[in-house]
């Protein structure tokens, strides 16, 4: 199988993950056309993500990766788009590649994020890679990466961010929890990153341990793809809830990663920052035991789980977590939003206060 093909693959693959299973079959649809056997490596491998469970996700995609890598070559690999040149692939997320580049202008090594070309003539997905960019380029906070630049090349649509040295969370927690004091400093920066973005009327929606990424500055809050900016009711008190004056009617479907998405946006209901405070509450689960807070074999199992059941107390898996991150986890994993911190800068001194207690 040659590289292309083997990219190919993974590309519609991470894709039709995004995607709820019943939009899975007229997505292939029209990414197969008349390829069945593209079509049927693609539905073998969603197959077995469902059998499989939450790590499938990783695990696949870093077969492809490894299968890459012994062919060499990358599609975009020494390709040009406007002043960056490509020099490998590091990664992919759901609706786009990721590589290394050299700005050419300040000879700097960047992240080059870019839009496929069979998805630029989709106006919908354009358009909310578009959506990043504005969302990005409204903050600027420590914990969160930073954008250089965006533009399009030859119907390519790029966006420029610095480029980081690190590892995803998600590959750390395969390797098992993090200690107290490292998870502790690890949400309040992951906080403190979802406090300014709040501040700027922008919801991630997203939040999960792939979308995070730990250097030696610290973490770093990635792919804002499906955020949505938000503007706050003026009338609200400082540090209520940002909300959207009404549900947005286009919006028929989840839009999230299934294991880290709120119950209101499995289900489709308005959404605002608290829903972010949910997925947070979902990745400090994970990061304290090691494990999934809603774990399930198929979706419907997952989808089920996150709506109606909930984990164990952190303290239960590891005896080390304190009862103040056990209290700070469930009011975060509350199933109504009234029911959780009604603000990330309200978890902010329960977090610090954590660390103190415990140096």
């Amino acid at each position: 199988m040659t590289p292309e093909r083997l990219q190919q693959i993974e590309t519609l693959y991470n894709d039709a993950l995004t995607l709820p299973v019943h939009e899975r079959t007229a997505f292939l649809d029209r990414a197969c056309g008349n390829d069945a056997d593209l079509r049927r490596e693609i539905e073998s491998l969603l197959a077995y993500e469902q059998q499989a469970g939450p790590y499938m996700e990783r695990t696949a995609e870093h077969l492809v990766a490894e299968s890459l890598a012994e062919h060499g070559t990358e599609l975009l690999v020494d390709r040009t788009l406007g002043r960056y040149q490509l020099l490998s692939l590091v990664g992919r997320g759901g609706m786009s590649e990721v590589y290394c580049g050299v700005d050419s202008r300040l000879n700097r090594l960047v992240a080059v994020k870019v839009l496929p070309t069979y998805m630029a003539e989709d106006r919908e997905q354009s358009d909310r890679f578009e959506q990043e960019a504005r969302a990005i380029a409204a903050l600027n906070h420590p914990h969160i990466c930073t954008l250089h630049d965006a533009g399009s090349d030859g119907g390519r649509h790029y966006l420029v961010f610095e480029y980081l040295i690190g590892e995803l969370l998600s590959d750390r927690l395969f390797r098992g929890a993090l200690s107290l004091p490292e998870g502790i400093d690890f949400a309040i920066q992951i906080a403190d990153a979802l406090a300014h973005a709040h501040e700027q009327g922008i919801i991630h929606l997203d939040l999960k341990p792939r979308n995070i990424m730990l250097t030696r500055t610290g973490v770093k809050l990635l792919d804002f793809g499906i955020a949505e900016l938000r503007y706050p009711d003026t009338s609200k008190p400082a540090g209520a809830p940002l909300k959207l004056s009404a549900v947005d009617p286009s919006v028929t479907a989840p839009r999230g990663t299934l294991g880290y998405m709120a119950p209101e946006q499995i289900e489709t209901r308005e959404t605002d920052a608290r829903t972010d405070i949910f997925g947070f509450g979902v990745v400090m689960y994970e990061m304290f035991t090691g494990q999934f807070a809603f774990p399930g074999s198929t979706p419907d199992i997952v989808a089920a789980s996150v709506l109606s059941g909930d984990p164990p107390p952190p303290s239960q898996i590891q005896p080390a977590v304190p009862p103040a991150v056990d209290f700070v986890v469930a009011r975060c994993l509350a199933k109504h939003p009234s029911e959780r911190w009604q603000s990330i800068s309200e978890v902010l001194p329960k977090l610090r206060e954590i660390r103190v207690t415990r140096q």
